[in-house]
């Protein structure tokens, strides 16, 4: 029984970060999107995950957030910072700095 349970943890704990890397893809995803309709280049090839909080939708209901870093460049040089809020496996919000 105990082994059938270590085996259950280890599990869950897989799928947990099977879950988690998808959602980093589709943040990178974003991130790429933003970059290209801006025409910018995305510099690192990555995005960081920087926060993970609660807040309220426009409905009023309680979601689970996470804020993804990327940076970003005109011309190679200048770095500029860009975020990425998802909410569950789906963007809602992509930020970048003014360039």
């Amino acid at each position: 029984m105990s082994n059938l349970l270590v085996i259950l943890f280890i599990a869950l704990i897989i799928g947990f970060w099977v879950y988690n890397r998808r959602i980093q893809e589709n943040a990178f995803k974003a991130a790429q999107k933003a970059c290209q309709d801006a025409y910018v280049q995305n510099l690192d090839g990555y995005v960081a995950l920087k926060k993970i909080y609660f807040d309220r939708d426009s409905e009023g209901k309680i979601r689970f957030l996470r804020r993804y870093q990327f940076e970003f460049a005109t011309d190679g040089a200048q770095r500029y910072v860009g975020f990425v809020v998802m909410q569950g496996k789906w963007p809602v919000i992509v930020e970048m700095e003014s360039t």
